[in-house]
């Protein structure tokens, strides 16, 4: 259900949500933007996260004996393209994973879709910014909000107005216009196994792993004992030891290795799941020391080598 709503009644229905859950927001601290507990929506910050928000479902390091019982939270302030990220990741992860999952049942997401543009990001092109998938969507329009509501959290909004028309199509096509989707249907079928293109980023490649730490899709993790504990922690297809065992490591070579990041989000998931694993959040971009571009591997013309 779609709803237009004041700031003042914005107020009212996160205190009503407050009642419910223990209450996270982004927020400004010391230059970069966080999640911590909040207690107004006033206080949550319109700006993208400096991380993707997955420690909210996938804790960086945690013991894999002990399920404890997790409280409801709700979270708000996240942007569309860490949203899409969670609903790619439960394809994978949900029903399977019993911690991932009772964290994503107990966890309220209110997305902010952004009203611009960011710098780098293409999230057009996986269906952003305004998302098919949501428990709460808002869109700041001055001092309105216009709010899309799942059918499980409605009850929190009822008694505000009810919105009708094509606000949501007509923004979206308007957002569109500015960011124009890059040509990423099909790239499972164009991209190539023996591209110079892996040899290139590897000439370049610290393996330092930040693109898999700060993508909001990225899922994998290692697990190991440690005393009584057996631990799952983050874990990246970047780092040489991914992939070891006692027989060996299968994929030695750097080149290889960020091969193989880039056929999971546009092959390997594509087949499996009919989707691509990448949201456009273009942290990956932001945050690599070296300025490898996943952007480039959608546009790059490998017919041409």
């Amino acid at each position: 259900m779609n709803y237009i709503l004041s700031k003042s009644e914005m107020e009212s229905a996160f205190v009503a949500i407050s009642s419910d859950f223990q209450v996270y927001g982004a927020v400004e601290r010391d230059g970069d933007v966080i999640f911590d507990r909040v207690a107004g929506f006033d206080q949550v910050s319109e700006e993208r996260s400096r991380y993707a928000p997955k420690e909210f479902l996938m804790k960086r390091n945690e013991n894999v004996l002990i399920l404890n019982v997790e409280s409801k939270k709700a979270v708000f302030g996240i942007k569309s393209c860490d949203l899409k990220g969670f609903y790619l990741m439960d394809k994978q992860i949900f029903g399977k994973d019993p911690f991932y999952t009772q964290k994503r049942e107990k966890t309220l997401f209110a997305n902010f879709v952004c009203s611009e543009p960011c710098s780098g990001g293409f999230c057009s092109s996986f269906g952003g910014p305004v998302l098919d998938q949501y428990d709460l969507q808002i869109l700041r329009e001055g001092e309105k909000f216009h709010v899309m509501v799942s059918e499980k959290y409605d009850r929190y909004f009822r008694e505000f107005k009810k919105e009708t028309g094509t606000f949501y199509v007509d923004f979206s096509n308007r957002f569109n216009s500015k960011l124009e989707p890059l040509p990423v249907e099909g790239i499972e079928k164009r991209i190539k196994w023996n591209s110079e293109l892996w040899k290139e980023y590897a000439s370049a490649c610290i393996s330092c792993g930040a693109c898999n730490f700060e993508c909001p899709t990225c899922y994998c993790f290692d697990l190991y004992d440690d005393g009584n504990e057996r631990k799952k922690e983050w874990d990246s297809c970047i780092l040489s030891g991914f992939t070891s065992s006692s027989a060996g490591n299968i994929r030695k070579g750097l080149d290889e290795r960020l091969r193989q990041r880039f056929y999971h989000k546009f092959v390997y998931f594509k087949k499996s799941k009919d989707t691509y694993l990448c949201t456009g959040c273009n942290r990956c971009v932001e945050d690599c020391p070296v300025g490898i571009d996943i952007k480039e591997v959608i546009t790059y013309d490998y017919n041409g080598e």
